[in-house]
């Protein structure tokens, strides 16, 4: 099949910034998550969850008995703290999550309920073969070298940031 100008990113990219592999590269990494998110979404959306709440509910999973503190789901999540909020209160609602006390009374402990425990061992199943077909067009040795080289760059953006 013959390339077309569209499908070679630094010729598309080019015609508007030159053929600066900076600019290259975090386009397609956005690029990429937008053709990826409505995949997803949809997948999620057939379980009642939204991505965000899907995450929430892996990172709590996680956890473990102990649960986690809001703002610990917050920094997990990459998050507002008036995000994990909503987004707590909207997975209580649905009986997913249960807010806990906390020793220290200004704080709140979430911790999954066994609704969210059987939720997401309902929903990883259909989400992994989703997320193996979305990928399949890269190989295990391609699918190892993105996950290294995204983690490296995320561990240096959030160097910067301040959070390492």
């Amino acid at each position: 099949m013959a390339r077309t100008a569209r499908d070679d990113d630094l010729a598309y990219v080019g015609a508007g910034m030159g053929a600066d592999l900076d600019a290259v590269l975090v386009l397609n990494l956005l690029r990429t998550h937008s053709y990826l998110s409505p995949f997803i979404d949809a997948g999620l959306r057939q379980r009642h969850l939204t991505a965000a709440q899907f995450n929430a509910l892996l990172v709590l999973r996680a956890a473990g008995d102990e649960g986690l503190l809001m703002g610990e789901i917050g920094k997990r999540l990459v998050v507002t703290r008036s995000n994990v909020t909503g987004l707590v209160d909207r997975l209580e609602r649905q009986g997913l999550v249960a807010r806990c006390s906390h020793r220290d009374r200004r704080a709140t402990v979430v911790r999954l309920t066994d609704a969210g425990a059987k939720t997401l061992k309902r929903t990883l199943p259909q989400h992994a073969r989703l997320l193996a077909e979305l990928t399949g067009c890269l190989g295990t040795k391609d699918k190892q070298t993105l996950i290294r080289l995204l983690t490296k760059l995320r561990r240096e953006l959030r160097r910067r940031k301040g959070d390492a």
